[in-house]
């Protein structure tokens, strides 16, 4: 997992929502962001490795959503007993774990070599650290079963390359699963301005908005590169108006749990397949 350095100003950019703003109606993430305006920020999990399998430490939301994507993940898998599985953007190998568990060789990729140490320790068994980018996989076109991109494609500048480079290694009727989060005005409230700002359950700078994905550009190009849709879903916490209302004025809130339910304004997961020919 790779985290963006946040170079705009949150505020303005909300009073602009109508145009190059947070509805961001010129913003079309199946073009990449300029590179000028986007850097990885990887001095954070380098400095922060042991911390991810701390359930109280600046992980600890990912901690939450875990149980309930993962089982999605399952799931969608079927069977994942003897799967070659890419983790892509790894991280400290939250999910790696749960897919070696199931009998899935893993190959979990990421950038930050803490982290993939944190992970090989933390998955165990079946579990290959590469170190690497998204944009330019170290895999054979087709050598894959199914991809994992958990919490990273919103942190991706070039999106469509990589979605390209996911495609381009699974093999024909391969599943790619994934969880993101959409372009909205509930997302910004409450995956930055609240989680970030005011809460605190995530670092400051973790997320940019501008990276931030609408369900139609995503599907757009993943149909480009001859996947299908099989099942999309939000993933929701289960927290109310007062504790929003309490966590306002406290400036404080335990992690919610999280569960699959129809609404996609924040988060949302997929799964696509690949055709056959």
């Amino acid at each position: 997992m790779t985290a963006p350095q946040r170079l705009v100003s949150l505020p303005r950019d909300v009073r602009t929502a109508g145009g190059h703003g947070l509805l961001g109606r010129r913003i079309d993430r199946t073009h990449p962001v300029p590179p000028a305006r986007f850097t990885l920020r990887l001095d954070w999990y380098d400095t922060a490795d042991r911390l991810w399998w701390d359930p109280d430490g600046p992980a600890r939301l990912l901690h939450a959503m875990n149980p309930t994507r993962l089982a999605f993940y399952l799931r969608e898998l079927g069977a994942p007993a003897g799967l070659r599985v890419l983790d892509a953007g790894c991280g400290g190998g939250l999910v790696a774990r749960g897919l070696v568990g199931a009998g899935a060789v893993v190959y979990g990729l990421d950038l930050s070599r803490p982290s993939l140490q944190v992970a090989r320790r933390a998955a165990g068994g079946a579990f290959h650290p590469v170190e690497g980018t998204l944009e330019r996989l170290p895999f054979a076109d087709g050598s894959l079963d199914a991809v994992v991109a958990a919490d990273v494609l919103e942190h991706m500048g070039d999106l469509p390359a990589v979605v390209a480079e996911l495609a381009r290694v699974l093999a024909p009727g391969g599943r790619l699963l994934f969880d993101t989060i959409n372009r909205t005005l509930w997302a910004w409230f409450v995956g930055i301005f609240g989680s970030e700002r005011v809460v605190g359950l995530v670092p400051r700078g973790t997320h940019d908005w501008r990276l931030f994905i609408r369900p139609d550009e995503l599907d757009r190009l993943l149909r480009a590169q001859g996947l299908s849709a099989v099942a999309t879903t939000g993933l929701v916490p289960r927290i109310g108006p007062r504790d929003i209302a309490r966590a306002l004025v406290t400036r404080r809130i335990d992690p919610p749990r999280f569960a699959l339910a129809a609404d996609r304004r924040a988060l949302y997961l997929g799964h696509y397949r690949k055709q056959v020919a």
